[in-house]
């Protein structure tokens, strides 16, 4: 949870002209890497060039900023640069940035603008695999993807807000879901097509194996299940940030447009998973200490020095707004901080002026001044009965719980509700200072060691297991061997 981040809404909309008047003003440009004719709304390549400049710094900073470490951004430099000559726009000022956040994903800007974040460097094994990530975006930024877009007023999109207050509270409205804005919408699947063709190209052609490709796109389909499982969702479905929301593919697909592509497998072909898992020993894993971090069931904030815990089967999510907690039978708890304006009391009775709350009351925490009420929700789901609650943390600031659960089912989650509000306890100064960001420990396996024991570092409870399979490219159920390299965070 940041404390100010919110990402701005950037969009582009199309001319609207007729297709005849369109072609006649020559909208429509022959694509060297695709061959297809398409309207690119009469931008050209030095257009390009200019809006990802105009635009990357603006996403770079949205994502996190790049991530300080020299050696880790020069590998992936590197790599992106052994590309680059084989793309059909050699000439473009190619720039690749690791992105510092634990968001698994990878986007491309018109011009040759590429970013990648340390979530997906996390879950890759080897070079191949990263090398199919910075291919296939550089495959989007040669078909010029984003420009079609831009030709079809597509450029971004509003993510929805999933809960709002009953009466709309648009204070709660924003406490209850991320207006958060993405820039690189999801592409189409035959857009996904072109730049798993070309890239699988782009891949070969720089010596790396192309079944890189299906590997890490495997992986990617098995991260989005386990995301999905851990939010609540259908298995499958996936948020606007995730990856496979952002680039939809199936692997059948990608093995299509790789014989397409001719991407054979090349003599000496680089897999390089040595070097790779050399180069992301000590990366950091999960949330920055300075956003709060996830332990489990606890939230922690070195710099607001708070912690709190979520009943047992709630899975804790740390996003840019808000945290958010899902539970059994549709339990939600989601935290934020809020402004206060006067005492604790007043603040939450200010806020709540324009619904039907009821039972305000004040209260204690843990010593800190509270107060709470009563409130109707309404969800994607239908409504749903609410409890929000504040907490003075001084410096004139509040903590706010959003505690919701659907009908006739609030009264069973309440006793885990308050057991969250009285968790809430406030850091010492060495405390604080005790938290350190998490990262990846490339190691061998002991005798004796099991998959428990090595995922006890990971930060997601009972899905721990599932996430150390992920990291390490291990199916169900498949123990790990002593002598094993595994990735382990800790």
């Amino acid at each position: 949870m940041t404390l100010s981040r919110r990402f701005l809404l950037r969009g582009a909309a199309a001319a609207g002209l007729p297709l005849a008047a369109v072609a006649a003003l020559t909208g429509c440009t022959a694509n060297p890497a695709t061959g297809r004719s398409s309207f690119m709304a009469f931008q050209s390549i030095e257009g390009d060039v200019a809006t990802g400049r105009r635009e990357y710094p603006k996403l770079v900073k949205a994502f996190g900023g790049a991530y300080d470490d020299r050696r880790v951004q020069g590998y992936v430099e590197g790599i992106g640069r052994r590309l680059a000559p084989f793309t059909e726009y050699p000439q473009l000022p190619y720039t690749f940035t690791v992105l510092d956040t634990p968001i698994v994903n990878a986007f491309a800007l018109p011009g040759g603008y590429v970013g990648v974040t340390r979530g997906l460097l996390a879950l890759a094994s080897s070079e191949a695999e990263l090398a199919s990530v910075i291919g296939h975006e550089l495959g989007h930024v040669n078909a010029r993807h984003s420009a079609e877009r831009m030709g079809q007023g597509m450029l971004a999109q509003l993510g929805v807000l999933v809960v709002g207050v009953a009466t709309g509270s648009a204070d709660l409205a924003r406490l209850a879901g991320t207006a958060a804005t993405l820039y690189v919408q999801s592409y189409s699947r035959d857009q996904e097509f072109e730049a798993d063709m070309l890239g699988g190209r782009y891949m070969t052609r720089a010596g790396y194996d192309p079944e890189g490709m299906v590997g890490l796109l495997a992986t990617l389909r098995e991260q989005s299940q386990v995301e999905a499982a851990m939010k609540g969702l259908p298995p499958g479905q996936v948020d606007q940030f995730n990856m496979m929301s952002t680039h939809p593919r199936t692997i059948d697909r990608t093995r299509a447009a790789l014989q397409q592509a001719q991407a054979t497998r090349p003599a000496d072909a680089v897999v390089g998973r040595a070097p790779y898992l050399q180069t992301i020993d000590g990366l950091v894993f999960g949330d920055r200490p300075e956003n709060g971090v996830v332990d489990g069931r606890t939230f922690i904030h070195p710099t607001l020095r708070l912690r709190f815990t979520v009943p047992p089967g709630y899975v804790l999510r740390n996003g840019d707004d808000a945290v958010t907690a899902r539970g059994p039978g549709g339990g939600l708890i989601q935290a934020d901080l809020t402004p206060l304006r006067g005492d604790v009391g007043r603040t939450l009775q200010a806020q709540l002026a324009k619904t039907p709350a009821r039972a305000f009351e004040r209260l204690s925490v843990n010593g800190l001044p509270g107060a709470t009420a009563s409130v109707p929700l309404r969800t994607n789901q239908g409504r749903a009965e609410g409890q929000v609650v504040l907490v003075d943390l001084g410096g004139g600031q509040a903590l706010r719980f959003l505690f919701a659960a659907p009908p006739g089912r609030f009264a069973a989650a309440s006793g885990g509700f308050r057991e969250t509000t009285y968790s809430l306890a406030r850091l010492s100064p060495a405390e604080a200072a005790a938290i350190r960001a998490r990262r990846l420990d490339v190691r061998t396996v002991r005798p004796g060691e099991t998959v428990a024991a090595l995922a006890q570092g990971l930060p997601y409870g009972r899905f721990n297991e599932a996430w150390f399979r992920l990291l390490n490219d291990m199916a169900a159920g498949a123990p790990v061997r002593p002598g094993q390299t595994v990735k382990v965070v800790g």
